[in-house]
């Protein structure tokens, strides 16, 4: 009896159908900054509302690698997923190639090989940035009609990665940095986030209150408010910057070790450990979507 070969685009396809059947781990929630709007569409994942073949990264994971976390096929179906309650859906997705640098890439010119920011003024071009206590960043100009998404842990914090991507904006699109409008995704707070002194110490350089302990063997260190320090002394204006400062708008900069329930976090859950993703697009004409849903 013959035994007929199925190609790998149909095995695939067989698979994707098999995922697309399995029940979602809760509802999806979506954060969005209501400082973002008009034709910006944009959101930042949570952990709810996934599938996951690890019981740690419960549900919604955004990231795979070949050492940890779930396969391939399973962030593909995440993303499908958030994709279809965002609204981008069938788009696909561009995420930064995280290497905890400075690197910053605008679409249309050579990829580099890595890069933890992402520059584009086409519409419906889907970028992304992960995050799980890195801070997943997102960047709109609405006079230019200009976007960008970025990476930023501590490392890429020191490096001045915010004030990069802004820069690359304004370079390669002629855009005014006051102009720019910044979310600061959920991320590891200065509750959480302990670093050796000798690291804390460029954090402390930056502004004393970036590191309310200094004086501590492990002092805790507030990337949140040393991005926003470094954004404003670039020339973003402080009320352009939605951040854990802003009290009068929902808050989209939530601890992600705290928060457990909503947030994956690698401070917390150690390296076996899931990934939310802050994500954006722009349409021709619309009315970005101003709720937390």
């Amino acid at each position: 009896m013959k035994v007929a070969c199925r190609s790998a685009d149909e095995v695939k396809a067989e698979i994707s159908s098999f995922l697309q059947q399995l029940p979602s781990h809760g509802d999806i929630t979506i954060l969005r900054s209501t400082l973002i709007s008009g034709c910006f569409f944009h959101g930042f994942s949570t952990r709810a509302g996934g599938i996951s073949s690890i019981s740690t990264l419960s549900s919604l994971n955004m990231f795979s690698s070949p050492k940890r976390r779930d396969p391939r096929a399973l962030v593909d179906e995440n993303i499908r997923r958030l994709a279809l309650k965002a609204g981008f859906y069938p788009r696909p997705l561009h995420l930064v190639k995280v290497d905890h640098g400075s690197d910053v890439w605008a679409i249309g010119k050579e990829e580099p090989q890595h890069y933890d920011g992402i520059v584009t003024n086409r519409t419906g071009v889907v970028i992304a940035a992960p995050g799980a206590d890195c801070m997943p960043l997102l960047f709109t100009d609405p006079v230019s009609r200009v976007i960008g998404a970025a990476h930023a842990g501590w490392k890429g914090t020191l490096l001045g990665l915010a004030m990069a991507t802004v820069n690359t904006m304004a370079m390669e699109f002629s855009i005014r940095v006051c102009d720019v409008i910044v979310a600061i995704g959920p991320s590891v707070g200065v509750c959480c986030l302990t670093l050796d002194r000798e690291h804390a110490a460029k954090f402390y350089s930056i502004h004393p209150d970036c590191v309310p302990d200094m004086g501590e063997i492990r002092p805790h260190v507030n990337m949140q408010l040393a991005t926003r320090i470094l954004l404003q002394r670039g020339g973003v204006l402080p009320e352009h910057i939605h951040d854990d400062t802003v009290t009068d708008r929902p808050s989209v900069t939530r601890c992600t070790s705290c928060h457990s329930e909503s947030f994956f976090s690698h401070v917390r859950d150690g390296p076996n450990f899931g990934t939310q993703m802050g994500f954006l697009w722009m349409e021709e004409t619309g009315t970005g979507d101003e709720t937390v849903t």
